[in-house]
């Protein structure tokens, strides 16, 4: 995209309009010496750009169009229109990823998150907690008294007495339960990260809250993951003081200034929507080995599912349900971990069998619910990442004394080796009395699309496999190969039977 510059070029960021909705902005170069200044649409926003539409630019700060036309990107006549299959308005956010934000909502969603956060901070405070309104959401306060329009989510903190990375993680997996016994719906995200999620009535995400873990490790080093590090006095934080936002009051840090400088930078007074978070290595590493990641790939598999309105366009695996249903006795119950959108999971349970299907992407689960036959599937949520959960689902299934075996259709090879281990966890717990795992899974590698960001492209080689479950004692046994046609190119696949290995291999193994 290329527009011409009259005057001064513009001096910070400039937002992106389509038809009056804003879908992107930028902070772009100088002008060329013919005064034109060209931008390069982000990869979020290009599977969007076909079509008939005003594309105008704005100065982010003063509103002022700076540049504007009616054009035509691609063949398409049609009417460009950058949203989701749910009509809201969609714009690149600070992770450079394609998202909703109350400026694109007109639902009524922004009251409803103020009033929700608000009883959430007063039971956090009935708790014992010093809660605060952080980030994004106190940048809104303190500049607007409002929720800054481009943003999509209410961000609240907590200060922790503790400084050890163990304690505060214990913390937190506390105040999980803490919030669980009181009926909300909790993401974890990691050990220092939760999010409080806000469900529509057909299970879809609302709008939700981020609640952040904050502490001291010295008097003057403030910590608050991901990314704020820095030199803020205790009396910066605490006492708490409180503002306006959005006609509501909530508590805020004693000078709260001196946080969004240590969050934002020096300038954080100027509205800047381009702005992106620059976490200096030393700071990501702490924080990444302190507190891990048990959100991978969440956001991605949520987009996905979103994509496929009708849920059928997300398939199934007919041949994998086939072999399934020859290796396992005949109603022997099932467990569908990474169940999806439940394709699969209601053609096992056509089988006559009790299936538990889990997923950790709620778009996912919503579907399969609008899918499914009411009773006839247990479906839940459940993020195999978070190792604990896990644990907790897995002592379940022992306890319920009934021998489960599990289902893993095209799931291994879009986990990172942490997500695998935690299955193979899992697996080591239940299965007993000769149950199995079917897993199917593509082991060649998709190099002509290969993404890093994208799980679908990923592949698992057999030999890593074995080595992987090999250290939770488990034996993996090829079932069939084939290949597959996927819109990142053909894979070859496997199908795998996992199975606690024989003693006597487990002996020989460990001699």
């Amino acid at each position: 995209m290329t527009f011409a510059v009259d005057g001064a070029p513009p001096s910070g960021s400039v937002d992106i309009l389509i038809d009056g909705h804003r879908v992107w902005s930028t902070t772009p170069t100088d002008p060329d010496v013919y005064g034109r200044i060209r931008l390069h649409w982000p990869a979020a926003l290009v599977p969007y750009m076909k079509g008939r539409a005003t594309i105008s630019v704005q100065d982010s700060g003063t509103g002022e169009t700076i540049a504007g036309a009616v054009g035509q990107i691609g063949r398409s006549t049609s009417p460009l229109v950058v949203a989701n299959d749910q009509g809201h308005w969609l714009a690149v956010n600070k992770w450079q990823r394609m998202g909703t934000s109350f400026e694109g909502d007109d639902s009524g969603i922004r009251g409803r998150l103020l009033t929700r956060s608000k009883v959430l901070v007063d039971q956090l405070e009935h708790l014992g907690y010093v809660a605060c309104i952080t980030g994004g959401t106190l940048l809104g306060a303190v500049r607007l008294g409002d929720i800054l329009a481009n943003d999509d989510d209410i961000d609240l903190s907590v200060l922790l007495t503790n400084s050890h990375p163990s304690d505060l993680s214990l913390d937190s997996y506390r105040l999980e339960d803490q919030l669980g016994d009181l009926g909300y719906i909790v993401v974890r995200h990691s050990n220092a990260h939760l999010q409080v999620t806000f469900l529509h009535d057909n299970g879809e995400i609302d709008c939700y809250v981020d609640i952040f873990s904050a502490f001291f490790r010295s008097d003057e080093e403030f910590c608050q993951p991901f990314h704020v590090r820095s030199n803020v006095p205790r009396t910066s934080i605490t006492p708490v003081g409180s503002r306006e936002l959005g006609g509501v009051s909530f508590p805020v840090p004693a000078v709260p200034e001196d946080w969004l400088a240590s969050c934002y930078g020096p300038n954080w007074e100027t509205p800047d929507p381009s702005f992106r978070f620059a976490t200096p290595p030393a700071t990501r590493r702490r924080f990444d080995s302190w507190f891990g990641s048990q959100d991978m790939n969440r956001v991605y598999w949520e987009e996905a599912h979103g994509r496929a309105a009708d849920r059928r366009r997300a398939g199934g695996d007919a041949l994998h349900v086939a072999e399934l249903a020859r290796l396992l006795p005949v109603g022997a119950p099932v467990v569908d971990l990474g169940c999806g959108s439940g394709i699969n999971t209601e053609a096992i349970a056509a089988q006559g069998r009790d299936v538990i299907g889990v997923d950790y992407s709620f778009r996912a689960l919503a579907l399969a619910r609008g899918s499914i036959a009411p009773d006839t599937v247990d479906l839940r949520y459940l993020n195999l990442y978070d190792r604990r959960r896990m644990l907790e689902f897995g002592a379940e299934l022992v306890q319920s004394g009934r021998v489960w075996h599990v289902n893993l259709g095209q799931v291994l090879a879009g986990l990172t080796r942490e997500g695998r281990e935690n299955v193979f966890l899992l697996l080591r717990m239940v299965l007993r009395e000769g149950a199995v795992a079917v897993a199917t899974f593509d082991t060649s590698y998709a190099a002509w699309r290969y993404s890093a960001d994208n799980p679908e492209t990923w592949h698992l080689p057999v030999d890593w496999l074995r080595a992987e479950a090999g250290r939770q004692k488990l034996s993996v046994e090829i079932a069939s190969t084939s290949s597959r046609r996927t819109k990142h190119g053909r894979r070859r696949t496997a199908t795998v039977v996992l199975r606690l290995a024989a003693p006597s291999a487990q002996g020989k193994k460990d001699n």
